[in-house]
């Protein structure tokens, strides 16, 4: 997993939201060992603030994305305000993974052939400490794409939190970040099994760790959720993917009932 986290992180961008000069949805430098930091996707943003120039934000409203407002740009899905808690959606790589949201959720498909994923970028560091944890309602498949096939991988994806404390610092990557990790960087992560039925998924903060070179998350500074497909440089597996997620929401104290009543009832806490 080691080595496949590292990989990863060279091919996708930063968890930064506004990291370097580009948009979150463009090509920017990488970061050794932060995985599923970014990557194309036809996300476009105003987000043009030099990272870390940016002012962190701190997240207040439960609420994330609920998907009941069809975005404005049917691509990317947005929450937030920039100088406050925000971000939007992004899923790499381009033309291999898309998304849409015209089913009042977030829809991820496609194959799956080189590492992929998707995730929530941030305007800006982000202080999510009033806060438990986070949740999400989630479905899907991993199914033979037809043509190639080297195998379908189990349906668990890893889910992860970008913080600062396992982010490359400046002095050693290739844009300005917030880091203070200066080699060898991973944030902390966990699996996410997927099932066909929707599942409402509940996951304290301190269920994301192997975090290097600090093992837990600190919820009082992110700067990114991610989102990763089992993926190997040794992988001959071409598979298909079909995930539905819905009403992502932060947790704090018991847990409330999604937000617009998605989810079959049932939960996965952890």
């Amino acid at each position: 997993m080691g080595s496949f986290l590292l990989l990863l992180g060279a091919l996708a961008l930063s968890m930064t939201g506004c990291a370097s000069s580009t948009s979150p949805g463009g090509a920017g430098g990488s970061d050794s060992g932060n995985p599923g930091a970014g990557g194309a996707g036809g996300a476009e943003s105003d987000a043009a603030l030099l990272f870390p120039t940016c002012t962190p934000g701190t997240a207040l409203d439960p609420v994330i994305l609920d998907f009941n407002t069809p975005p404005s740009n049917p691509a990317q899905a947005q929450f937030g305000a920039y100088g406050k808690f925000g971000g939007g959606t992004y899923q790499y790589p381009a033309g291999a993974i898309t998304s849409s949201f015209a089913g009042g959720n977030w829809h991820i498909a496609g194959t799956v052939m080189d590492y992929s994923g998707f995730g929530l970028y941030l305007y800006c560091k982000s202080n999510v400490a009033a806060f438990t944890g986070i949740q999400l309602d989630i479905s899907g498949t991993f199914s033979s794409d037809g043509a190639a096939d080297g195998g379908v991988p189990s349906a668990t994806i890893t889910m992860g939190v970008g913080q600062p404390a396992d982010q490359l610092d400046t002095a050693h990557s290739t844009e300005v970040t917030w880091g203070t990790c200066s080699a060898n960087c991973s944030h902390p992560t966990r699996e996410l099994s997927i099932t066909p039925t929707t599942t409402t998924v509940v996951m304290p903060w301190t269920s994301f760790v192997g975090g290097r070179p600090v093992d837990a998350l600190d919820p009082s500074a992110i700067t990114g959720i991610f989102f990763v497909f089992p993926w190997s440089s040794a992988s001959t597996a071409l598979y298909a993917v079909d995930l539905t997620i819905d009403n992502i929401t932060f947790t704090s104290g018991t847990t409330a009932p999604p937000p617009d009543g998605g989810g079959d009832g049932s939960a996965d806490s952890d």
